[in-house]
């Protein structure tokens, strides 16, 4: 084949050397039906390209550097309009738009983790009893029956966060246990519910509860293992009303054995 006497064609070589690309990428931009060469040799099978092509070829590029679909763009350089280009222009700005809030979760959710981790470290004795301001919180909760063990309660509580609609939910990776204040008083550990934290409330639903904000009276201790002063506390308790909210929430400590982690005993404060 004689190449046209009428233009000036660049091979694919020189094409890509000129456009900062690569000479694959050219091949998979012509394979996709992107952009034919200009001119193909019928004996060699070499691939030209004319400058005017170049204008193609950079547009192709920047709409790469957007993330755009390949499909995307071949609708958009075989319609040639500017409504074109608008109308997927949007629809990939909203899908950017989607993944950057996914990725803005993920990173609150990585910093939340790592706050798990240490918050303990900020509070670094043990039975030691100490006040927090915590604001409302919510949890999705399954009773803790008399006849229950740890597998049990864990179970059913594993179920219900992946049953139809509450399997859509944002759950911190935070477990803990409503308990019992006179047990607690008199150095036995009685838990009532076996929760998880939620992110957020995104709808109604029987066993998502409210903790509310407030002044809680806090302590550390392993209370699977029964590790908690009661005198002090009762001590303490003297002056406030029986709370009506005794939460325990689990801090690992180690990847391995949890069930004896160190766990914060948080205590709502009402003053009589």
């Amino acid at each position: 084949m004689e190449r046209s006497k009428e233009k000036h064609l660049y091979s694919i070589g020189e094409t890509a050397r000129m456009m900062g690309i690569s000479v694959q990428m050219l091949r998979n931009y012509s394979n996709a039906g992107l952009l034919k060469p200009d001119e193909v040799d019928e004996i060699s099978g070499y691939r030209y390209y004319s400058f005017k092509q170049f204008h193609y070829i950079d547009r192709i590029r920047y709409l790469r550097s957007l993330d755009m679909p390949l499909s995307d763009i071949n609708e958009i350089l075989k319609e040639g309009t500017v409504d074109t280009m608008q109308k997927l222009l949007e629809k990939q700005r909203q899908r950017i738009e989607e993944e950057r809030r996914r990725i803005n979760e993920m990173y609150e959710d990585i910093v939340w983790y790592q706050q798990y981790f240490s918050y303990l470290q900020q509070y670094d004795f043990d039975n030691i009893p100490y006040l927090v301001q915590l604001d409302k919180r919510h949890i999705l909760a399954v009773d803790y029956k008399e006849t229950d063990d740890v597998e049990a309660v864990e179970t059913r509580l594993a179920a219900l966060k992946n049953s139809e609609g509450l399997n859509r939910m944002h759950y911190r990776r935070q477990f803990g246990y409503m308990a019992d204040f006179d047990a607690l008083s008199a150095g036995k550990f009685y838990p009532k519910k076996y929760f998880v934290y939620l992110k957020e409330k995104q709808f109604n639903h029987p066993n998502i509860l409210e903790l509310p904000a407030g002044t809680y009276l806090c302590f550390r201790s392993r209370i699977c293992a029964g590790e908690w002063d009661a005198a002090l506390l009762k001590k303490y308790m003297q002056k406030y009303r029986k709370p009506a909210y005794v939460v325990a929430n689990e801090y690992e400590d180690n990847l391995i054995e949890y069930h004896h982690c160190p766990y914060e005993v948080q205590i709502l404060l009402e003053e009589k």
